[in-house]
């Protein structure tokens, strides 16, 4: 065979490789473009990340047989996110579910259309944010937080540095919950404690009744009788207890934290020497504390007519680095020219422990420097007066190794009575800490129901590099090798392909 024939079979087989990758492109082009226009796609994840799972499909199926429909409200814009690849999972998540007829997105900026956030938030008493959701069926209500949609799993290297080893996505668990709390009526119970002097239920039906409106059940809890903790319990409230716990009632108490339970205590002063000791031991836990006196207004024009003790203070925007936001509603909506009044009231402050770290921990209610706290009650030798600062009145901390417990305290239990609201001279007073008081129950009570759905993990491949003579290494062995491969192989192809 001489090279005439050699070079043209060559070339016969480089145009022929030529031709079939033109049929490829020919062929594989108009697919893409063709299944793009259909929308139509192929989930090839392991995990289905792309994909809802059977439990939410058929569950949505059964509500579209039954003509149910679920309103859900997104505090973003949809086209702000549809090209975001970063959020590609969650786009196509929510694009599958807005597939059926019972679930009904509607997107708005919050910031150019504040109608419909305050058509869904008129009490201002959700603390919705940027690309949260609000779910709405039959007069029951969800929010979802968009901010834990995706939860990262840090690690910190040698070096102290923190990077993100896996992530899970976790919006199909939590909007399948969302619309099974909304569509069935799941009612969260908020417990009242009784058994240490607390006002009993009935000195706040009229809270109770706004509770019910937002569908929330309130019930009274004895733990010195009941074994343990209900399992429906999302929120223990102690309402101005004169008495301590029991160390049993403690370690209930502590136990429902630990499985993310929630406690609001509002800590009304006492004059008797009671010492708080388990109240005490509980709210450290969350690296907060209590002071055993009871605050009034030296500054005439910051109390209510003959009552320093009834004093204006202030709402707390949010610091900088807090995780969660809970005033700021109420600072700058439509009830942000109103005063903030609370009534004698103790105050509080945080604590260094061993979990600081672990805690997020923010101020709500500050009163201003002439404020005085006077020692009242307790046990404590020689307390003394506390002048020419700002107080804390009302202080919340999450704890994330607790499966973000939250604690909220407030300095007094009054302005939640109904003879607060019901006195018209008094109620106009408290408008804002009730609210407030509100918009914590809201922020504590984000819990989701177990449907069974698992989150899907994305998992990050790192290396880590010790010096810059390793790098050089992996970088010799990850490009420059394969690079030399590459180059001899185009070498001994152009030197062969005349042979």
């Amino acid at each position: 065979m001489n090279d005439t024939s050699l070079t043209g079979k060559n070339h016969r087989f480089t145009a022929l490789a030529w031709v079939l990758a033109a049929l490829v492109l020919a062929v594989a082009i108009p697919v893409n473009l063709i299944f793009d226009r259909l929308n139509i796609n192929f989930d090839m994840t392991p995990k289905g990340m792309y994909t809802l799972t059977e439990t939410t499909t058929k569950y949505l199926n059964e509500l579209d047989a039954n003509g149910t429909v679920v309103d859900v409200y997104f505090l973003n814009e949809i086209e702000n996110i549809e090209n975001d690849v970063t959020v590609l999972d969650f786009y196509q998540t929510l694009m599958h579910y807005d597939e059926h007829p019972c679930f009904n997105l509607i997107d708005f900026d919050p910031d150019t259309d504040p109608e419909t956030l305050r058509k869904i938030n008129p009490d201002g008493i959700y603390n919705l944010k940027d690309n949260d959701f609000f779910f709405v069926c039959n007069g029951n209500t969800k929010r979802v937080q968009g901010g834990k949609i995706y939860v990262q799993q840090v690690t910190e290297t040698s070096s102290g540095e923190t990077v993100a080893v896996s992530e899970e996505f976790c919006a199909e668990r939590m909007f399948t919950g969302a619309m099974m709390s909304v569509v069935e009526g799941i009612v969260p119970t908020i417990y009242f404690l009784e058994g240490h002097g607390e006002h009993p239920l009935s000195d706040y039906s009229r809270l109770t009744a706004n509770l019910a409106n937002f569908n929330y059940a309130c019930r009274t809890l004895n733990l010195m009788t009941e074994t343990e903790i209900p399992d429906d319990a999302c929120i223990i409230v102690s309402a101005g207890p004169t008495a301590d716990l029991t160390d049993d009632e403690y370690d209930k108490l502590y136990a429902f934290t630990e499985q993310g339970g929630h406690i609001s205590l509002l800590m009304t002063p006492n004059e008797a020497a009671v010492s708080y000791r388990n109240y005490e031991r509980l709210m450290q836990s969350y690296c907060l504390a209590m002071d055993y006196n009871r605050i009034y207004e030296s500054d005439n024009g910051r109390h209510k007519n003959d009552d320093p003790y009834t004093f204006m203070c202030n709402l707390m925007p949010a610091a900088p680095d807090a995780a969660d936001d809970l005033t700021a509603e109420l600072i700058n909506g439509e009830k942000g020219g109103l005063l903030t009044y609370m009534p004698a009231s103790r105050s509080f402050y945080s604590i260094y422990g061993s979990n600081y770290s672990s805690l997020s921990i923010d101020t709500l209610i500050q009163t201003e420097k002439t404020a005085v706290a006077e020692p009242y009650g307790g046990t404590i030798e020689d307390p003394e007066k506390v002048e020419g600062k700002e107080l804390s009145v009302a202080m919340y901390s999450v704890d994330t190794l607790r499966n973000n417990s939250k604690l909220a305290v407030f300095g007094s239990a009054e302005f939640l009575t109904d003879a607060v609201m019901n006195d018209a001279g008094m109620k106009d007073f408290f408008v804002m800490p009730t609210y407030l008081f509100s918009a914590t129950i809201t922020w504590m009570q984000d819990s989701e129901i177990d449907v069974n759905i698992p989150n899907k993990e994305t998992t990050y491949d790192t290396i880590r590099v010790g010096s810059s003579k390793e790098a050089t290494g992996l970088l010799v062995v990850f490009i420059g090798y394969p690079l030399l491969i590459a180059v001899t192989g185009v070498i001994v192809w152009l030197r062969r392909k005349d042979a």
